[in-house]
């Protein structure tokens, strides 16, 4: 597992100041500006109205979670029939077929998320197993705003 730092954050991943706010001690957001090199004169920031009371829209967890990467044995453990209606529910799930085979060559981890509907697909078209991920990986979720 690597050590939090400063560059992992993707650059313009907004970052929050807010010190009184409740989840802080627990907020990715927040611990990233902690980190950030002190020549950093501006940056995209978390707003306060992106709170309500104890909850944020935007809110990070800064606990690792469980990224995979890599799935080229993923489809062939499709029926035969249910190929094509799997490999078009696997191009909605990761965006298009591009990113699809990026997500599937190991380029992109695979979200928790991500990795639930993959399975939730192969559910749907009767494949018992759960899908086969190359690799699975201990990392920080930077999440799309």
């Amino acid at each position: 597992m690597q050590q939090l730092t400063y560059s992992l954050a993707p650059y313009n991943w907004a970052i929050c100041f807010q010190d009184d706010c409740p989840m802080k001690d627990t907020c990715l957001r927040y611990a990233i500006a902690r980190l950030m090199p002190a020549d950093i004169h501006h940056h995209n920031t978390v707003l306060p109205s992106a709170r309500q009371g104890d909850h944020c829209s935007l809110f990070a967890t800064k606990e690792p979670v469980q990224m995979a990467h890599g799935m080229k044995a993923l489809i062939p453990r499709a029926a035969h029939g249910e190929l094509s209606q799997v490999r078009e529910g696997l191009y909605a799930i990761f965006g298009s077929t591009s990113q699809y085979y990026r997500y599937r060559r190991g380029e992109w981890p695979i979200t928790p998320e991500q990795q639930r509907r993959v399975a939730q697909l192969f559910m749907k078209h009767g494949i018992k197993r759960p899908p086969h991920f190359e690799s699975i990986t201990d990392e920080y979720y930077f999440p799309d705003e």
